[in-house]
């Protein structure tokens, strides 16, 4: 809607360039890569370039970097700053268990990790010219704003020009409630753009999360899955699901896409969740959910394409808005 800015967030195992594209097609104007980790990137893992793919037609990418070791961090932000990117961003956000334990992600945000993320930040501030440096992180706490608050101007005072809040706990991973009155503070107590992440589903949850917050910059992540749709509802301001035949054509158009990128056989490894997500909660017959599990190729995934056009949803008139 007017006056607001929406971002699809970094999804690790998701927002590739076909995924991307598919939202961009939609209204989608300013979105970032899944992220990187900083000792793929300085050992040059095979899995970065996919990542780090940016399509031509693209017109603003940040990319995000994951990582806790001081050296890592100076090398590889050195390689990211000399590409094409519009943004750098750093992850403090991540709350996967396996993350947390190195330390990195939102295992940063413990008070005995913190030192290690600012000596991370510092060695970044360093390293990235001509382009925002920002982080996106979780709240520290889902009742006091003071600890985020705290937290929150010390990046400001190294630097940090932009800051991302998703504002749920690491341990709440996506579910419960957003602590929209800790974002509030957050953007009250700073003088660097802060943007509100956390539930955003449709054009009411965006509408909410604006309210409650005062932020006029909202990200996007898992209420993207499968529905890139949602950037043309945010855009227009009402809901606008797809109709059966554009949600038949965007999901192969977004599939059939990841094959140059991947490889047949890992393509549709990687694919089987997103068809998942794009079928699931509109009303198609679960013969449909059940064999999306198992494509694991361009041949069979034609054949489940062609029966998904001809079967259409279960009920004629179902509503293929996302229930996701």
């Amino acid at each position: 809607m007017e006056g607001r800015t929406y971002y699809l967030a970094p999804l690790a195992g998701y927002t590739d360039v076909p995924y991307r594209l598919a939202c961009r097609k939609m209204g989608c104007k300013y979105a970032y890569t899944a992220l990187i980790d900083s000792g793929a990137l300085v050992h040059g893992n095979p899995d970065n370039d996919s990542i780090l793919q940016r399509d031509a037609s693209e017109p603003w990418l940040g990319v995000q970097l994951l990582g806790s070791i001081p050296e890592d961090i100076a090398k590889s932000t050195e390689m990211l700053d000399a590409m094409d990117y519009d943004e750098i961003n750093y992850n403090l956000g991540c709350p996967m268990q396996k993350v947390i334990k190195r330390p990195a992600g939102a295992g940063l945000l413990k008070e005995c990790n913190q030192e290690i993320a600012f000596s991370c930040i510092k060695e970044m501030r360093k390293r990235v010219h001509g382009k925002p440096f920002t982080v996106k992180l979780r709240i520290l706490d889902f009742n006091d704003p003071e600890p985020t608050v705290q937290f929150c101007l010390k990046l400001q005072d190294l630097g940090v020009e932009g800051i991302a809040i998703h504002g749920r706990l690491a341990e709440s991973i996506y579910s419960g409630p957003v602590a929209t009155g800790v974002i509030r503070a957050v953007r009250e107590a700073l003088g660097v753009p802060v943007t509100a992440n956390g539930g955003i589903y449709g054009i009411e949850d965006a509408n909410a999360l604006h309210e409650a917050t005062g932020c006029d910059r909202l990200m996007v992540a898992r209420g993207s899955l499968g529905n890139p749709w949602i950037f043309r509802e945010l855009e227009k301001g009402c809901k606008c699901p797809p109709t059966h035949e554009e949600l038949c054509d965007t999901m192969e158009e977004h599939i059939m896409g990841m094959v140059p990128i991947y490889g047949e056989k890992k393509a549709f490894l990687l694919a089987r969740k997103i068809i998942v997500a794009y079928i699931r909660g509109r009303g198609y017959s679960k013969e449909f959910r059940v064999r999306s599990t198992f494509v694991s190729g361009v041949d069979e995934f034609q054949r489940f394409v062609a029966d998904l056009r001809q079967a259409g949803p279960v009920c004629e008139t179902a509503n293929l808005s996302s229930a996701h």
